[in-house]
């Protein structure tokens, strides 16, 4: 496994918006993780992982099977049947599209697409593991800690990297000290910049 410090993330997420979207660095653009994949050459798709939340959204860095349910609740007698995906999908749990967690959606589709950008290497040699899957509470943790494991490590450094990808930091930090200057000042900057930028 790879250990990135928070400021090599940070420069590779400006690599990333200079490579695919250079204009993102100079104005506030939202991002848009579905085109981001495509020009990875990944596969979306949108599946019931679970029969609910438990995991949000998954890559497959080689070809593998995985259990899909037909709907986004369990009922009593309900199983799963096999489905194959191919090397290089990203599968995005579909209850997220049913309940109208745009937010969260977008979010775990970024988090995918750098998966596949920042941990692509270390699958290779873990050929036993091909399947990697997120789980809902991967995304509410977002401190780092020394007693986090390998998976939380690789958790944690690839939100850090989707949000520096979604909200490149120069330009998160100029606009704000602009509207700061703004006589109308919005109530909550913060929040002000995360519409703007759909996050």
């Amino acid at each position: 496994m790879f250990f990135y410090s928070k400021e090599r993330l940070e420069i590779m997420a400006d690599e990333l918006n200079k490579d695919f979207y250079p204009e993102r660095l100079e104005k506030v653009i939202p991002f848009d993780a579905y085109d981001f994949m495509e020009k990875q050459g990944l596969d979306i798709e949108w599946k019931y992982i679970t029969p609910n939340k438990r995991l949000l959204g998954m890559i497959f860095f080689g070809d593998a099977v995985w259990p899909v349910w037909d709907s986004g609740k369990y009922n009593s007698g309900d199983y799963p049947h096999n489905e194959f995906f191919k090397k290089g999908t990203v599968v995005i749990n579909n209850i997220l599209v049913d309940e109208k967690e745009t937010k969260k959606e977008r979010f775990v589709s970024g988090h995918e697409a750098m998966h596949w950008i920042k941990d692509k290497e270390y699958f290779k040699t873990h050929t036993t593991d091909v399947i990697h899957a997120c789980k809902e509470e991967a995304f509410e943790k977002t401190y780092w800690n020394n007693c986090m494991n390998e998976e939380d490590i690789i958790e944690r450094q690839t939100n850090y990297l989707n949000a520096a990808v979604q909200m490149p930091r120069d330009l998160i930090k100029n606009e704000f000290f602009k509207r700061l200057r703004y006589k109308n000042i919005p109530k909550d900057p913060i929040e002000y910049m995360r519409y703007i930028l759909r996050v």
